[in-house]
């Protein structure tokens, strides 16, 4: 009686699986397995690298930064992991001049949000009026209510009159963490503090006298101890 051809193989496939396994000298099941690559550099390598790079190029001179941020800006767009990205942006923001400044702006454009995000914090901490430009740009423009707020927040920290205007439109805003966000921020900038009533905010930028701050009514506790 012949034997099909199923049965006549049957010996030889289970010969070739024994030998694949057999001769796997880093089977997961036999010991500890590693992420690493030879000639590929792991993604949190990169990113610590990008990290202490950031802190060594504060203490380089004008020139250094400079060509630091141009190297990372032409490698930026060849970049697929956006966590990667997130550190270049830090790391660029670390070399202020002109290059840091192109680099931002086009990572302002990122598909990523919080590449985009880390680009708001960078810009804040930067200032200046280019800074200050991106920013309202990101502001008025993304879709990302979690990049508008870092943009609101950041306009702030640029302590430039020149976002007041912007962090008008926030007051407007109906969501109250966007509303809350441009009154902290017109705090940080505005000539006076207006406290947090958006209302009295609204006002002051619209030209108007702001209504004064209320006088808190005293407690009983208060009120005892005066007249005694």
């Amino acid at each position: 009686m012949r034997s099909s051809p199923t049965a006549r193989l049957a010996p030889l496939v289970l010969g070739l699986l024994w030998t694949a396994l057999s001769g796997c000298a880093s089977w997961p099941l036999s010991g500890k397995s590693s992420d690493t690559v030879p000639g590929i550099t792991p993604p949190h390598q990169r990113i610590d690298a990008l990290r202490t790079l950031a802190g060594e190029a504060r203490s380089k001179d004008a020139a250094e930064r400079e060509r630091i941020a141009s190297e990372l800006a032409a490698e930026y767009p060849r970049e697929t992991d956006p966590m990667i990205r997130v550190a270049m942006v830090r790391a660029i923001a670390a070399c202020p001049g002109p290059a840091s400044a192109a680099a931002l702006r086009e990572a302002a454009k990122d598909s990523d949000a919080d590449v985009r995000i880390a680009v708001c914090k960078a810009l804040g901490r930067q200032k200046g009026p280019e800074a200050t430009a991106v920013l309202r740009e990101m502001f008025a423009g993304d879709v990302d209510m979690d990049v508008r707020l870092a943009a609101a927040r950041a306009l702030g920290e640029t302590r430039d009159p020149a976002a007041m205007a912007t962090l008008a439109l926030g007051l407007e805003d109906r969501d109250p963490a966007m509303q809350y966000r441009a009154v902290t921020s017109l705090r940080r900038i505005a000539p006076q503090d207006l406290g947090n009533d958006a209302g009295r905010w609204r006002q002051y930028l619209q030209g108007e006298p702001a209504a004064p701050t209320p006088t808190p009514t005293p407690s009983m506790a208060e009120r005892l101890r005066r007249a005694f």
